[in-house]
């Protein structure tokens, strides 16, 4: 497995696995029934702003995009955040996940962050096992957040 920094070509590929990952947890509470644009993956998925930077980094196996990650980091307040994390379902629980994490935190640790946070619902049991074993812990909870009767649960992770 090949985890490298995002492409524009890389996008529609991302679109179908982030639609289908979360799908895999969401099913019926999906507010549509087709993937996000191309193009809104391109405008998300690398940018600088100052002290703010975000990245996206791709897995792919045999040449096939496979999974997808964009992070962030806050150069003055040391605080990152992982916005999403998708693994296409048909290799869920295979290292992609963890793959795609490793290339965060060195992004995360080239640019001295202290703190990274993130939240995912907490009907996303998979989700939940997942920010767990990359050191994790919870920090709180919004409820019925994005969809009534979901909460997101709110997770860290401290560096120092």
């Amino acid at each position: 497995m090949l985890v490298r920094k995002f492409e524009n070509s890389d996008a529609g590929r991302v679109a179908k696995i982030m639609f289908e990952s979360f799908r895999s947890f969401l099913g019926a509470r999906m507010r549509s029934d087709k993937p996000e644009s191309e193009q809104y993956w391109i405008n998300c998925s690398s940018g600088e702003n100052g002290h703010s930077v975000t990245r996206a980094f791709v897995a792919e196996e045999n040449g096939v995009v496979i999974g997808y990650i964009r992070v962030s980091a806050d150069t003055n307040s040391g605080l990152g955040i992982l916005h999403v994390i998708g693994v296409d379902p048909s290799v869920f629980s295979q290292g992609c996940g963890r793959a795609l994490f490793q290339a965060a935190e060195t992004f995360w640790h080239d640019l001295h962050m202290r703190k990274i946070h993130t939240c995912t619902s907490h009907i996303n049991i998979r989700a939940q096992a997942f920010y767990k074993k990359m050191g994790f812990v919870e920090e709180g909870r919004l409820r019925d957040h994005f969809f009534k009767g979901v909460d997101e649960i709110q997770l860290a992770k401290f560096y120092e």
